[in-house]
C-alpha cells in the first residue's frame, strides 16, 4: 500500500489537533474546577447531577417559602399582640365603668375611648402585608375583610387558609382567616349567657356559674307574687314547663337547676325575668359596640343594675376574646418553631447536596495538573514529529 506525503501530513495535523483538544479540555477543567464539562465526559455522573440539581432547586424554593412564611406569621403575631393589648385596655375601662359613682358624662367618656379602640381593632383586622395583600381575607387577599354594614361589621373574605410547602411532604399554614380570629368567639361565659330584659323594674344583680359544657334551649327565671304572699320565683324552660316550681325568693339566693347555678342579689320585683340562653358566636366588633351603646345610654333610662349586669358579663366576654387571641398566637408561635426547625433541616440538606455534587463534579487538581504536564509533553512531541515529517521529500535522495 502506497502512503502519499499528503496522508502523512494530514495524520500529523490530526495528531496535533487531538493533543491540542485534550490540552484545552484539561486547561478548561483547571480554570473552572469542574471535572465534567459536557454530559459526554461522564454520562452516568451527568444524570445524577441533573437529579441533584433538581433537588437543590426545590430545596432553595423551600428556603424562600420559609422566609415568606416567617414574615407572614411574624406579622400576624404582631397584629394579634396589638389586638390583645386593645382588649386588655378595654377590660380596664369596663372595670372603671362598673362603679356606681360614675356620672353619665364619665361613662360617655369611657364609651368614647372604647369606641376608638373598636376602630383600632377594625384597622388591625384589615391589616395588609408588605405587598398590599390583606392578612386575614383568606384567598381573597385583595378584598378588605371587614366592612361596616348597618350597625355591625361584615366579613367579606373567604374561608381559605393559606399553606406553603417548606420541605418535601411538609406544608405549614401561614395565614388564618378573619372569621376564625375575630368572629368565632362565644359570648357570655362561653357556654351560657344571661339576658336581662329592658322591661325589668327591679334591681337584681346576677352572677352565673355552671358546669355544663353546652346548653340546649333557653330558661327563664320569673319573679312573681301571689295575693298576700311575698316574692317568689320559678324557672321555666322554653316550652313554658316548670323546671323549678314556685320557690320563696330570699336575697343573695342561689337558683340551681340542670347543673346551672344563678346567684341573684339585689331587689327584683314581680314581673322581672332573668333569661339563661346558650352561648353563641359573636364577633369582637359586636361585643365592643354593645358595650359602647350600653355606656352611652343615660343610666336613668335603663333598669336598675342593668348596666352592672351587662358590664359583669362584658368582662367575661373580654376574657374570652383574650383567650381566643392567645390561642391563635400560641398556634403562630408553634408554627414559627416549626419553621425554624425546617430552616435548619433545609440548611443541612443544602450542605449534603453540595457535597454530593462536589463528589461527582469537582476536579482532582493534582491528577489534572499531572495530566496537563503529560499532555503538554505529548503535544511538543507531536509538533516535533510533524516538523520532521514535513521536511521529508524525494528530492532528499537525489
Amino acid at each position: 500500500m502506497r502512503i502519499s506525503s499528503n496522508q502523512q501530513f494530514q495524520q500529523g495535523i490530526d495528531a496535533l489537533l487531538r493533543q491540542q483538544a485534550k490540552l484545552a479540555e484539561t486547561q478548561e477543567q483547571l480554570a473552572t474546577g469542574n471535572r465534567i464539562l459536557t454530559p459526554s465526559d461522564d454520562p452516568a455522573a451527568s444524570t445524577q447531577l441533573i437529579k441533584l440539581s433538581a433537588l437543590s432547586a426545590a430545596n432553595q424554593q423551600f428556603d424562600r417559602n420559609i422566609v415568606f412564611a416567617q414574615n407572614d406569621v411574624d406579622l400576624s403575631e404582631s397584629k394579634l399582640k396589638s389586638a390583645g393589648d386593645i382588649i386588655q385596655r378595654v377590660r380596664e375601662l369596663v372595670v372603671q365603668a362598673n362603679n356606681a359613682t360614675n356620672s353619665d358624662q364619665s361613662r360617655s367618656a369611657i364609651a368614647t375611648e372604647i369606641e376608638n379602640n373598636l376602630y383600632s381593632m377594625r384597622d388591625l383586622a384589615n391589616s395588609k402585608d408588605a405587598t398590599g395583600d390583606y392578612l386575614f381575607s383568606g384567598f381573597n387577599a385583595t378584598t378588605k375583610p371587614f366592612v361596616k354594614e348597618g350597625s355591625g361589621y361584615v366579613y367579606k373574605g373567604d374561608q381559605g387558609e393559606r399553606f406553603l410547602q417548606i420541605a418535601d411532604g411538609i406544608q405549614i399554614q401561614v395565614r388564618d382567616t378573619g372569621t376564625e380570629i375575630f368572629q368565632k368567639i362565644r359570648n357570655g361565659d362561653g357556654r351560657l349567657r344571661v339576658a336581662i330584659p329592658d322591661s325589668n323594674q327591679g334591681s337584681a344583680l346576677v352572677n352565673l356559674e355552671s358546669t355544663v359544657t353546652s346548653l340546649v334551649g333557653t330558661y327563664s327565671i320569673e319573679f312573681f307574687e301571689e295575693e298576700n304572699e311575698p316574692l317568689h320565683y320559678r324557672v321555666l324552660n322554653e316550652d313554658g314547663e316548670a323546671v323549678v316550681g314556685a320557690t320563696l325568693y330570699e336575697p343573695d339566693q342561689q337558683v340551681s337547676f340542670n347543673d346551672i347555678n344563678v346567684s341573684v342579689s339585689g331587689s327584683p320585683v314581680a314581673g322581672d325575668k332573668i333569661e339563661i340562653e346558650p352561648s353563641e358566636f359573636q364577633d369582637v366588633f359586636t361585643t365592643l359596640q354593645l358595650l359602647v351603646d350600653k355606656l352611652k345610654a343615660p343610666i336613668a333610662s335603663a333598669p336598675p343594675n342593668s348596666l352592672s349586669n351587662h358590664l359583669t358579663q362584658s368582662l367575661q366576654e373580654m376574657d374570652l376574646v383574650l383567650d381566643k387571641f392567645l390561642s391563635v398566637r400560641s398556634s403562630l408561635g408553634s408554627r414559627l418553631q416549626e419553621l425554624d426547625t425546617a430552616k435548619g433541616q433545609n440548611a443541612d440538606e443544602d450542605l449534603r447536596l453540595q457535597r454530593s455534587v462536589g463528589a461527582l463534579k469537582d476536579l482532582d487538581y493534582a491528577e489534572a495538573v499531572s495530566r496537563l504536564n503529560m499532555q503538554m509533553t505529548g503535544l511538543q512531541a507531536a509538533q516535533q514529529a510533524y516538523v520532521k515529517v514535513q521536511g521529508l521529500s524525494l528530492f532528499n535522495f537525489l
